[in-house]
Parts: C-alpha cells; structure tokens; sequence
C-alpha cells in the first residue's frame, strides 16, 4: 500500500515536469561528461559526474522550476517544526512525502560517491562526509529557492529528509563497492 502510493506520488512529479526540461539537463549532463573525457578523465568517474549534474538539475527542477513555471499547484511559507518525534502518528499522505524526500535524494549521494570514488584523495569517510554535505547544501538550496520564490515551503523536516538520503545514497555506493570487493582496486 505505501509503495503504491509512494510510486504514485513521484509518477505525479514526474509528470508535471516538461520533456524540454529532460531533454536540456541531459544534454547539459552529457556536455559535462564528455569535457571530462576529452580532459583525460577516465569514462567512469566523467559518467558518474555527469550522474550527479543530471540528478541536481532534477530536483532543482522538480522541486522549484515546475512549480514557479505554474505546473503544479502549490503554497509558500515555513515550517521549522521537526516531526519526526510524532512521525508515528502522522496522515498516511505525509509520511509518504517524508519517505520521497529521502527516496529523491538517494541517487545523488550515490553517483556524487561514486564520482568522488575514482580519485585516490578521498577516503570512504570522505566520500560519505562530502556526499551527504552535498544533499544538505542541494537541500539547503531548493528550500531557499522555494521561500524566495514563493513556490513551496521551507521545511525543517523536508531539510533533513533530504540530506538523510544523499548519506544513505553514498552509505549504498561504499557498501557495494565493499560488498564487490573493488573498493581499493578503483582508488588506485
């Protein structure tokens, strides 16, 4: 039942976002990746930024552009209170929106983990730290961007939400590569 529903809460998202808006971010994101390529960067760490972009631009788009273009209805204001000690005895239709909001940034820690992987600077701590930095800094962004253009709310809980799955994205990527057995093998 909450997959189902939660399937059709991010069907609703994605419909509500133009195919120009996919089709420019994926050029972008390829554009990026093929600099990287042409400057000696190796294909798979030139992919995974590309990733990164793409899933950036995603949620940028997802989450303020479509709104602010007029797709999707929408309120403004702030919430600073955290729920999460009540999360127990919230709608169904919240918790859902708690749960998207760590689902959607799971792939950006975890193409950002793996991009920051193929360099020998960055430990698997690193990667982690950076990586959910990241979410929080992308997060940080889109709840600004929401307040001052009036297209959403600024959410303590969605601010949280958000950064928990960039870390549980980039926790993914350091868990297969351990699982796979290639976590100093790519480093090198």
């Amino acid at each position: 039942m909450v997959i189902s529903a939660l399937l059709t809460y991010i069907l609703g998202i994605l419909s509500h976002i133009p195919w120009v808006h996919w089709v420019a971010m994926g050029v972008l994101a390829i554009e990026i990746s093929g600099i990287l390529i042409r400057r000696k960067s190796s294909t798979y760490r030139a992919i995974m930024f590309g990733l990164t972009v793409f899933v950036g631009l995603f949620l940028l788009d997802a989450a303020v552009g479509i709104r602010y273009m007029g797709n999707m209805p929408h309120g403004a204001g702030i919430n600073l209170q955290a729920e999460y000690d009540r999360l127990i005895h919230l709608s169904k239709l919240r918790r859902i929106e708690i749960i998207s909001n760590i689902a959607v940034f799971v792939p950006f820690g975890f193409f950002l983990s793996e991009f920051l992987s193929s360099t020998k600077r960055f430990s698997a701590w690193r990667r982690l730290g950076y990586a959910t930095l990241a979410s929080f800094g992308l997060s940080l962004c889109i709840e600004c961007l929401q307040l001052i253009l009036r297209v959403g709310f600024f959410e303590l809980t969605d601010l949280v939400m958000n950064t928990a799955g960039g870390f549980f994205g980039a926790g993914l990527a350091l868990l297969g590569r351990r699982m796979l057995g290639i976590g100093k093998k790519c480093e090198r």
